[in-house]
């Protein structure tokens, strides 16, 4: 039998077959140019939070688990970055913040630094000032949940979820008495960070995975 060929038609369609998945960015799919984009820019602060724990908690590792931990993090936010910026694809239509996002924005903010300052008080209060690593990625976790119902991204909900379950079990296994425990938490929970932001911005989290790069 004779094979036959569909000529490519206009607006992307394949005559006689559905609509192929649309590509790249702008206003044809609903997103803002690349350096205008408030999720990719907002990326880079989750990027930098990311390497602020490693490199605040992962010298009390070894020298070893240190380098690996940064290798890990450059890595990763090297993937991003290249998401993000380099070869981009698809993040889906930005959509429009909720009427309170920002109250709930500057809410959660305020609320991490409370909480950070309150069980940093009780930490030291109970003699387990070691344990202050975990808590401040278990409350950083936390504090990213509301963020997905706010601005209608549900890479929030991953991310946060993850962070506070590491930096829960840290200070669960550090009350237990494992030395590092804390620190370790603290560490993962930034690697966590920075491999769900490059997830993100490889485009895991888009409506149908879109995932085609620019210009491809």
């Amino acid at each position: 039998m004779a094979r036959t060929t569909r000529r490519q038609g206009p607006a992307g369609r394949t005559d006689g077959t559905a609509p192929a998945t649309t590509r790249g960015h702008g206003r044809a799919v609903g997103e803002p140019p690349l350096l205008l984009d408030p999720r990719r820019g907002g990326s880079l602060v989750g990027l930098l939070g990311g390497l602020v724990f490693v490199g605040s908690y992962s010298p009390a590792l070894g020298a070893v688990a240190s380098g690996l931990a940064w290798a890990a993090a450059v890595l990763g936010v090297l993937v991003a970055l290249v998401g993000h910026y380099v070869r981009p694809v698809p993040l889906g239509p930005l959509a429009r913040p909720r009427p309170l996002a920002l109250a709930v924005y500057g809410g959660c903010v305020v609320g991490e630094l409370v909480l950070i300052a309150a069980g940093t008080r009780a930490l030291d209060a109970a003699g387990r000032g070691e344990l202050r690593p975990a808590l401040i990625a278990a409350v950083v976790g936390v504090h990213f949940v509301p963020f997905a119902w706010a601005f209608g991204e549900r890479m929030f909900l991953v991310l946060g979820a993850a962070v506070a379950v590491v930096g829960a079990a840290g200070l669960l296994v550090g009350a237990a008495g494992v030395q590092h425990a804390a620190d370790a938490a603290a560490v993962l929970a930034g690697l966590v960070l920075i491999a769900v932001v490059a997830a993100y911005a490889r485009g895991a989290f888009a409506p149908g995975r879109a995932s085609a790069p620019v210009g491809s």
